[in-house]
C-alpha cells in the first residue's frame, strides 16, 4: 500500500509541474528529445517571422500535446493561431482571407508536394499567402517539381539537419523565378540565435534588383502606346529596334516578325527595365487584342494578351491596360500609369446651307418671338388709341366718371394732306369721308406697324401722346434691337460660315444614332466593348440599337486607328476610346476632321501583373516615383512631339513617318489647305448671298404676278373667246380678295 501511494504522489507531482509551467508560460521542463527541440524551434521562428495570424494544418502522425505546446508558446508571442485537421476547411479559410487582403502565415506538418499542386490549382498561390512545410528530414525533399515552386507561391521548408539545429529554404529568396529552394535561413536551438534577421528576405528587397532577368512581355500595336511595324525574317533592320518572334516557342523560320519602333509604354517599360534591372523581349498576341472575360465572373477566363498574363505565360502586360471590375478578379494592377478619360469621336461639324443664312442670325427660339412681337404689335397700338374712345362710349350715362376716363385728344388725325396721301387723291372736299370713325381702324394700325417694322416711312394713325410713345418704342426696337443685331449677326455669319452643332454628348449622339442612322464603333475584346455591354442608362440604350441594327458585329473593329479610318470613309460613324489615344490618331488624320466629344468618365490605365506577382510591391514603389517627379507626363508629352513636331515647327522622325497612314501622306496637300481655309476668314462672295438673291426673287415673281392681274385688258384680247371668258371668271374670283384689301387698307 506504501509502494502504490507512492507512486501516486509522484505522478501527482509530476503532473502539477507541468500544469504550473503551462499556466506561467514558463520554460518546459528540460526535455533533451528531439520533439522538445521541434517545438522550440518552431516557436522561436514563429516569433521572429511575427505573422499577423498563423494557420496550423496537422495531416501526418504529430502528437497532439506537441501540437499544444506549440500553440501555448506561440500564444505567449500574442499570435493568433488557427488548428486544421481538414484540408478543404483549410483551403476556405486561406480563400476568405485573401478576398479580404489579409495576410496569413500557414504551417503545415505534411509533406511538401502534397500540398502544393492543390494550392496551385485553387489559384491561392498569392504573395500575402507564405506555406512553412515542417519536414524534419536532414534535407529537403529531392523529388519536388520546381514547376509548382515558381512565382507566385511562396514556400518555406525547415529542416532538421542536427539535434536543435533548424535549416529554413526559401523559393523567392532570388529574384530568377526558377522555383528553387535556397537557403534563408538558420536557427540553432543550443544558444538560440538566428544566422540573419528577419527570418525570410522580404519581397521588397528581393524585388528591388531583377538581377538580368527576362520577362516575356505581349505587344500589341496600339498607337500613341506601341508601333509595331510587321515584316519579314529575313528582313534588315536597325540595330537599335527590337526585334522579337512571334513567339517564345516559334522556330520556323517563315514565320513573320515584327518591330516595335516606338511608343510611349515601350519608352516608359525601358526606363522602369533599368530602374529594376531586368530586361524584356516582346511576343506578339495571335489576334492583337487585349482580351474580355468569357464564362462566369468567379472562373471567368479571358482572352487576348490578357488570357496570356492569366495562363502564367507571361510575367506582365503593358500598353493602355484599363483596370477593370472583370480584369482584377483573374490579374493585378500596378499603380496607375496613365489617368485618361473616356470620350467618342465623330465627324467635324459640317458648314450649313448658305441659303438659309437670312434666317439663321437668330435661333429657332428667338424667331417665335420676333413673328408673335410682330403680329401683336398692330393690335396693342389699335387698344392703346381705341380703348378711351371705348370707354367713354360705355360711360357716357355717367357724367362724373366720364369725365374722369375722358383722355387729351390731340387735332384730328384725318388731315387733309393725309387723307389724300391714303386715298390715293379721292378726297372729296365736300362730303368729305362718309362714315370716318373717330378713331382709325385695325388695318391701319397693322400696316403702320409692318412699315416700322420694315423701316419705311409711315405718318403715325392717331396723334395722341400714347399712341406716339409707344411708336417710338416700335422704332426703337426695330431699328436697334432687331435691326442691327440682324444685321451684325448676317455679317459675322456671311463672314465666316455657320456649321451644325457638334456631336459632343451622350444625348445628342443617341438622337443623331436614332434618327440618322449613326453607328458605333468600338475595339474588339476590349474594355469599352464590355463598358458598352455591361453598362446603364445611355450608353445600354446606345448598345441595344447596335444590336438591333442587321449587322451587329460591324460595330467591332481591331483597333481605334482602324475605328478612325472606318470615320473617314464613312462620316455616320462614333469611335469610343480612350481620350488620349482618340486624341493622337485623330490628329494623325487631321485634327480638322473630327469631332473629340466631352469627357463621359474617367479610367485609369496601369501595368498588369500576374495574380499574387511578388514583385507588384517593388513595381509599385518605382512607377510612383516616376509618376511623382512627372515623368511619366514627360514621356507622353516627348512621344506627341516626336510624332508631330514641337510648338516651335519641329516634325517628326522617319520613324514617326513609317507609321504615317497612306491616305494621310496622299491627301497632306489638300488636308493642309482645308485646315489653312477652316481657321482663316473667308471674304464675302455673291455665293453666299444667294440666300438673299432667292429672298429678292420670290419677291419679285410676286410683284409680276400682280402687275399682270392688274393689266388683264392688255393679256384678254391675245386670247380666244373660250380662255377669255375663263380667265374673266379667274380674274374676278382673285380681284374681290383684292379689292377688299386693298379697301381694308384704304
Amino acid at each position: 500500500m506504501w509502494t502504490v501511494g507512492y507512486l501516486h504522489w509522484i505522478v501527482a507531482a509530476t503532473i502539477l509541474c507541468h500544469v504550473e509551467a503551462y499556466h506561467t508560460h514558463l520554460t518546459p521542463l528540460p526535455d533533451h528529445s528531439n520533439h522538445s527541440g521541434m517545438v522550440l524551434g518552431l516557436s522561436e521562428m514563429i516569433n521572429l517571422l511575427a505573422p499577423k495570424t498563423l494557420a496550423i494544418l496537422v495531416l501526418n502522425e504529430t502528437k497532439i500535446d506537441q501540437i499544444d505546446r506549440l500553440t501555448v508558446m506561440v500564444h505567449h508571442h500574442n499570435i493568433p493561431t488557427c488548428i486544421f485537421i481538414d484540408t478543404e476547411n483549410y483551403f476556405r479559410y486561406i480563400r476568405d482571407n485573401l478576398k479580404k487582403s489579409v495576410d496569413t502565415t500557414s504551417l503545415l506538418f505534411s509533406h511538401p508536394e502534397d500540398m502544393m499542386e492543390d494550392i496551385a490549382e485553387r489559384r491561392l498561390a498569392h504573395r500575402l499567402s507564405l506555406y512553412i512545410f515542417y519536414w524534419g528530414a536532414k534535407n529537403v525533399p529531392t523529388n519536388l517539381d520546381r514547376s509548382l515552386l515558381r512565382e507566385p507561391l511562396r514556400v518555406a521548408v525547415i529542416t532538421n539537419p542536427r539535434r536543435n539545429i533548424f535549416r529554413i529554404f526559401y523559393n523567392q529568396a532570388k529574384p530568377n523565378n526558377h522555383g528553387k529552394l535556397l537557403s534563408a535561413n538558420w536557427f540553432d536551438g543550443n544558444d538560440m540565435t538566428f544566422k540573419r534577421t528577419p527570418l525570410l528576405p522580404t519581397p521588397t528587397e528581393v524585388y528591388k534588383n531583377f538581377e538580368g532577368r527576362v520577362f516575356t512581355i505581349p505587344v500589341i500595336h496600339k498607337p500613341p502606346w506601341h508601333f509595331v511595324k510587321y515584316n519579314k525574317i529575313n528582313e534588315s533592320y536597325n540595330g537599335t529596334e527590337a526585334v522579337v518572334e512571334l513567339s517564345a516557342n516559334s522556330t520556323d523560320m517563315d514565320e513573320d516578325t515584327f518591330t516595335v519602333t516606338g511608343g510611349r509604354d515601350h519608352n516608359l517599360m525601358q526606363l522602369i527595365a533599368d530602374r529594376m534591372n531586368f530586361s524584356f523581349r516582346y511576343v506578339a498576341q495571335e489576334d492583337n487584342i487585349q482580351g474580355t472575360a468569357m464564362g462566369i465572373e468567379e472562373n471567368a477566363t479571358f482572352s487576348g494578351a490578357l488570357g496570356m498574363l492569366q495562363r502564367r505565360e507571361v510575367e506582365l502586360f503593358l500598353g493602355d491596360v484599363a483596370v477593370t471590375w472583370e480584369r482584377m478578379q483573374a490579374m493585378e494592377f500596378s499603380f496607375f500609369t496613365l489617368a485618361d478619360s473616356v470620350a467618342f469621336v465623330t465627324h467635324a461639324p459640317r458648314k450649313l446651307s448658305e441659303a438659309l443664312a437670312l434666317v439663321r442670325p437668330f435661333q429657332i427660339t428667338v424667331w417665335p418671338l420676333v413673328l408673335i412681337t410682330i403680329m401683336i404689335s398692330g393690335p396693342i397700338l389699335y387698344l392703346i388709341i381705341a380703348l378711351p374712345y371705348r370707354l367713354e362710349e360705355w360711360t357716357s350715362g355717367c357724367f362724373a366718371r366720364a369725365k374722369r376716363l375722358k383722355v387729351y385728344r390731340g387735332p384730328s388725325f384725318y388731315h387733309l394732306q393725309y387723307i389724300q396721301e391714303m386715298n390715293y387723291g379721292g378726297y372729296n372736299r365736300a362730303t368729305g369721308i362718309a362714315g370716318t370713325p373717330q378713331h382709325p381702324s385695325l388695318d391701319r394700325c397693322v400696316w403702320y406697324t409692318i412699315n416700322i417694322y420694315l423701316r419705311q416711312s409711315a405718318t403715325i394713325p392717331y396723334n395722341g401722346h400714347v399712341a406716339r410713345f409707344f411708336s417710338i418704342l416700335l422704332w426703337l426696337c426695330a431699328t436697334y434691337v432687331l435691326g442691327d443685331v440682324y444685321s451684325a449677326q448676317l455679317t459675322s455669319q456671311l463672314a465666316k460660315p455657320a456649321r451644325e452643332a457638334p456631336i459632343d454628348t451622350l444625348g445628342r449622339l443617341e438622337v443623331f444614332v436614332e434618327r440618322d442612322g449613326y453607328q458605333l464603333v468600338v475595339e474588339r475584346q476590349s474594355a469599352f466593348q464590355a463598358m458598352l455591354a455591361n453598362s446603364s442608362g445611355v450608353l445600354q440604350r446606345l448598345y441595344r440599337i447596335t444590336q438591333r441594327q442587321r449587322n451587329n458585329e460591324s460595330y467591332l473593329v481591331s483597333s481605334v486607328e482602324e475605328g478612325i479610318r472606318a470615320l473617314v470613309a464613312n462620316p455616320k460613324r462614333a469611335v469610343f476610346g480612350g481620350r488620349e489615344t482618340l486624341y493622337f490618331n485623330t490628329k494623325r488624320y487631321g485634327a480638322h476632321r473630327f469631332q473629340l466629344s466631352e469627357k463621359l468618365f474617367t479610367r485609369y490605365s496601369a501595368v498588369a501583373v500576374q495574380y499574387g506577382s511578388p514583385f507588384l510591391d517593388s513595381l509599385n514603389e518605382v512607377i510612383m516615383r516616376l509618376f511623382e517627379a512627372g515623368i511619366i507626363e514627360k514621356i507622353t508629352i516627348a512621344e506627341y512631339e516626336r510624332m508631330f513636331g514641337s510648338i516651335s515647327g519641329q516634325f517628326a522622325d522617319e520613324t514617326a513617318l513609317t507609321t504615317k497612314p497612306e491616305s494621310t501622306e496622299v491627301e497632306s496637300g489638300h488636308s493642309k489647305k482645308a485646315t489653312e481655309s477652316n481657321e482663316k476668314l473667308q471674304p464675302m462672295n455673291l455665293r453666299m448671298l444667294q440666300g438673299a438673291f432667292l429672298a429678292l426673287t420670290v419677291g419679285h415673281t410676286l410683284g409680276v404676278l400682280i402687275l399682270l392681274l392688274e393689266n388683264k385688258r392688255v393679256y384678254i384680247g391675245m386670247l380666244g373667246k373660250r380662255s377669255t371668258v375663263k380667265l374673266h371668271s379667274l380674274i374676278r374670283k382673285i380681284e374681290k380678295p383684292l379689292r377688299r384689301f386693298r379697301c381694308s387698307l384704304d
